[in-house]
């Protein structure tokens, strides 16, 4: 069931994604848009991260949307980056979690990983893949040869890092999404997470990506993206 990419990814049965990366203060991001924080050229290392940006200080608000991780609940995973760019400080290089006080996702595993440790009782056809906070279960086999067993339990953020909120609706193989989030966000750190829409005659700069089944392999917009207030 496993169809790896070269560097050992998920490219067949990943979750759809969108990642929208935000200038909070990246020196360049306005002419190199996301790409100003990717950097695919160190040797020997396959993580999904190699995502950092250049100067101690820079940082860029990353909202994510994950369609299995965190869609189901009404939010998108309000995540950041800086500029730690090696993995032994942190295994995904700049990219972290905005603050949070509660809530996430975790692998389905029991605790020695020898099987599932939670299903969704009753069952639900909606929820395949992941198990909801409202029918959480502890696991008992009673599935048969060809059935799902969740593989992501999944409970709301809590504090800053579930500012945004979402819906998403899968029609005929197209995604359609609206994401909102206050203009001004507070909270802890809140200054270098999040990009502040403090001023509406400003323009601010994005980029986009999106991910089709696919871990770390996306599409992406060549040119910044710039949001306007009317």
């Amino acid at each position: 069931m496993k169809k790896k990419d070269s560097t050992g990814h998920d490219n067949t049965y990943y979750e759809d994604k969108v990642g929208i990366f935000w200038d909070i203060n990246t020196k360049g991001f306005k002419e190199e848009g996301c790409a100003i924080s990717c950097h695919m050229d160190i040797e020997g290392d396959t993580s999904a991260g190699r995502k950092f940006t250049n100067n101690p200080g820079e940082t860029i608000d990353m909202w994510h949307v994950k369609n299995v991780r965190t869609s189901p609940l009404g939010q998108v995973d309000d995540q950041f980056m800086d500029s730690t760019n090696n993995a032994k400080a942190n295994k995904s290089f700049g990219r972290k979690g905005d603050m949070k006080t509660g809530g996430g996702y975790t692998n389905n595993y029991n605790k020695d990983k020898s099987g599932p440790a939670y299903m969704n009782f009753p069952p639900s056809k909606e929820a395949k893949y992941y198990v909801l906070p409202s029918l959480k279960t502890p696991f008992v086999d009673i599935y048969k040869p060809g059935d799902v067993v969740p593989g992501i339990v999944i409970d709301a953020f809590q504090g800053p890092r579930a500012d945004i909120e979402m819906r998403g609706k899968w029609d005929n193989g197209i995604w359609t999404l609206e994401i909102r989030r206050k203009l001004v966000t507070t909270g802890e750190k809140a200054n270098i997470q999040d990009v502040q829409f403090d001023d509406l005659s400003k323009e601010y700069s994005f980029g986009i990506a999106v991910f089709d089944n696919s871990q770390i392999n996306h599409l992406f917009h060549d040119d910044t993206l710039t949001l306007k207030f009317k």
